[in-house]
């Protein structure tokens, strides 16, 4: 929940560039968690996933003096994991082959968990499996609008930003990888219904 008496991400940047470096831990704690989730979809991988949120924290820490404080630094965090992701994913994939999505670490899962019923925990994964094998079939900008969107949750103008392109453009990819996923849902047969009830 939005606590008004705490810092905008901004005056803990301008805090950190003041010498005040405490001030990044704020920074990681509110962004870490949906950061890990989007790499981890973008990767595959949580051992990559955590290095690669790792460089990027890194990163933004080291370059908070050319933190343009009239953009949004979330924008600017989310454009440096894309960065990352991608050039990290360059770098492993003719080494490595990408494994079927492991169980979320209890970093990334946050308070999200579900109710802790192992039922509910093995439906949960069940899920995050099924997503994360369309989200391979969609083309890589769709599918990345498509994390930013739900699991950053980052708005549309944002997913423009992070991705450079227009808000049009941003809003199109995110509503053509929905056309998409819902095609291949129908095409693999999980009924209407069942989906409608899971939303």
């Amino acid at each position: 929940m939005f606590d008004p008496l705490s810092p905008s991400d901004a005056e803990l940047v301008e805090r950190v560039r003041r010498g005040e470096r405490e001030c990044f831990a704020e920074l990681v704690r509110r962004y870490q968690p949906p950061l890990l989730r989007v790499a981890r979809s973008r990767l595959g991988r949580s051992d990559w996933a955590e290095d690669v949120v790792q460089e990027t924290l890194l990163a933004a820490f080291k370059s908070c003096g050319t933190y343009d404080p009239r953009y949004s630094f979330r924008t600017w965090l989310w454009t440096i994991l894309l960065n990352q992701c991608y050039g990290h994913y360059q770098r492993r994939q003719r080494s490595v082959t990408i494994e079927p999505l492991e169980e979320a670490t209890e970093a990334e899962q946050g308070s999200e968990m579900p109710g802790g019923s192992p039922l509910a925990a093995l439906l949960a994964k069940e899920r995050t499996e099924q997503l994360e094998l369309l989200l391979k079939q969609l083309s890589d900008v769709q599918a990345d609008a498509l994390r930013l969107r739900f699991f950053g949750g980052l708005k549309f103008q944002e997913i423009a930003d992070a991705m450079p392109s227009s808000l049009n453009t941003a809003k199109h990819r995110v509503r053509l990888g929905l056309i998409r996923l819902a095609e291949l849902l129908e095409a693999a047969g999980t009924p209407k219904s069942r989906r409608a009830g899971e939303e």
